[in-house]
């Protein structure tokens, strides 16, 4: 398993492949109206709209109490023409240059907690079928 972006929120721990990793920024969201699903907003990085979902909610766990209009971090993913970004919040972010654990789960040296890969390929095909539908 490659170096891992961790991101430790509500007792839960999931990563992303820093070879997928374009930056981890803090900026300016703006608000979708009639957004749906676990679409945010929408930032500009490099002066290239980049839609934003809310991590927590896109893997099942209660949405951030705070989202829409306003400062946040946001991890930006992408390979080729797909390209898209991750509210989260005041979540702990960190990097995991050790070896993986046996069971492929990145674990920082003596941790037993496990960091789930994110499949953002898989949300990025839901988010843009939201927007999509969005503007039927």
């Amino acid at each position: 398993m490659a170096d891992r972006l961790i991101i430790d929120f509500d007792g839960a721990r999931c990563s992303f492949d820093t070879a997928d990793v374009v930056g981890v920024v803090e900026t300016q969201r703006s608000f979708i109206p009639g957004r749906a699903g676990f679409v945010t907003g929408i930032i500009s990085l490099r002066g290239e709209p980049v839609a934003v979902v809310d991590l927590r909610k896109a893997l099942g766990h209660a949405p951030m109490k705070k989202s829409g209009e306003g400062q946040g971090r946001v991890v930006v993913v992408g390979r080729k023409n797909r390209v898209l970004g991750f509210d989260v919040g005041s979540a702990t972010v960190s990097f995991l240059w050790e070896s993986p654990a046996a069971d492929g789960e990145a674990r920082a040296q003596g941790d037993d907690v496990a960091a789930r890969p994110v499949d953002w390929g898989r949300i990025f095909d839901e988010t843009a079928g939201l927007l999509s539908m969005d503007g039927s």
